[in-house]
């Protein structure tokens, strides 16, 4: 006979002969308790993180440059804090040697203000964005730049000369043998420039473009394979070539935007263009502000000793229009001594060179230059940023 299982203590029998476990009912409690705790604590976490970035970007703007460099381009047309290259567009060792490249001369940028002189606000125009820091830009016009219908320019050779701002660009056709010695030098000033390239120099080297990227300058079109446009090798006059029309420029500005958009998503050219050789006229200048891009050329003048061409593409010495680097530099300068005399310029420049001499290349004059005009009082900013100051924003292009 089997013996009778004992009622625990603990239980008690209910109206309808059931046993209720008060030990159920306290473990019950308990559960409720630790979930309370882990959902208060998940809550919590979530808040924290939030918390977190928000001061993370606090703290990012709190450290961005002010002035116009806060106002550059570069974090929208190139480098900057976004920029992340497709794991499969560099390899790795490349990517390495990007990232761990040693700073030369690294500094802090200077956080002198721009004094733009006296000048008239022009009437109407679309709203411009502010730029961070206190300084508004002035509204002044820039001579010289025939304007579209919407008021934007076809193309600008120099900015507004009421500001102390100069413009450094870098126009990459098919070479880059240069390219490695002025990125360390701009780094090493932390100057951002405006590169023009082409889709030829974008397919030959994908790392320098995301070199160039990678350290926050701006780019430029440069076209996809660097075409004469107008008939001036052959006449001396800025006809348009035949066989050129919108269709062929239209092939000729998405083709490198593509091409750039295979290295890294994020990459895009800033509404700016230039053409080769210097080859252009209103009517090609129309097509490509239909397509979204001002043209962008360099100070034009009387004679060498009044442009801001570098000359740095001429290779024949006994050629009149070969010039040393020390005659480049003193060209500038010479140039900027006139109070407010490099005032809104573009500087022509390249990032290759034919000149196998190391002392003959143009380019081993930018460091002493960016310090002596800074010193000067001239500021260094892309090209953007440059035109913002001079009243244009871009990203007010139509098209």
């Amino acid at each position: 006979m089997r013996k009778r299982r004992a009622v625990p203590k603990n239980y008690v029998f209910t109206n309808r002969g059931s046993i209720e476990p008060k030990v159920l009912i306290a473990a019950a409690t308990l559960l409720l308790s630790v979930c309370a705790s882990v959902f208060t604590f998940i809550a919590l976490t979530k808040v924290e993180a939030w918390m977190g970035s928000k001061r993370g970007g606090a703290k990012h703007a709190a450290t961005a440059p002010s002035g116009p460099d806060g106002a550059d381009g570069g974090d929208r047309y190139g480098g900057g804090p976004s920029f992340s290259p497709a794991a499969s567009a560099v390899p790795e060792t490349d990517a390495e040697i990007v990232a761990d490249e040693p700073p030369k001369r690294r500094q802090a940028e200077e956080t002198f203000s721009i004094q733009p002189t006296p000048a008239t606000d022009p009437p109407g125009g679309p709203p411009r964005r502010q730029p961070s820091g206190d300084i508004p830009p002035p509204r002044s016009s820039i001579p010289g730049s025939p304007k579209s219908r919407n008021g934007m320019p076809f193309m600008i050779n120099n900015a507004s000369t009421a500001i102390n701002l100069f413009a450094l660009t870098f126009d990459g056709g098919s070479a880059a043998n240069a390219a490695g010695d002025i990125l360390d030098t701009l780094a090493s000033r932390n100057v951002k420039s405006t590169v023009f390239l082409t889709g030829a120099f974008i397919k030959r080297y994908p790392q320098i473009v995301v070199r160039i990227a990678a350290e926050g300058h701006e780019f430029g079109n440069h076209t996809m394979n660097h075409p004469h446009l107008t008939a001036y090798a052959e006449t001396r006059t800025q006809t348009t070539r035949r066989g050129v029309n919108r269709a062929l420029l239209t092939e000729e500005l998405t083709g490198p935007e593509h091409l750039l958009s295979k290295i890294a998503d994020n990459l895009r050219f800033a509404p700016l263009w230039r053409a080769p050789f210097g080859e252009y006229n209103q009517e090609i200048c129309e097509w490509a502000l239909s397509l979204g891009y001002i043209h962008i050329g360099w100070r034009q003048g009387g004679s060498w000793r009044t442009n801001l061409d570098s000359n740095d593409w001429v290779v024949n010495e006994s050629s009149p229009a070969y010039k040393s680097p020390q005659e480049v530099f003193d060209k500038i300068i010479n140039i900027a001594q006139t109070p407010g005399g490099l005032n809104g310029g573009i500087i022509l420049m390249h990032l290759g060179t034919e000149r196998t001499q190391r002392s003959k290349q143009v380019h081993t004059i930018l460091g002493k230059l960016i310090d002596t005009l800074r010193d000067m009082g001239y500021k260094p900013v892309t090209v953007s940023t440059l035109l913002y100051y001079s009243g244009i924003d871009v990203d007010m292009i139509e098209f």
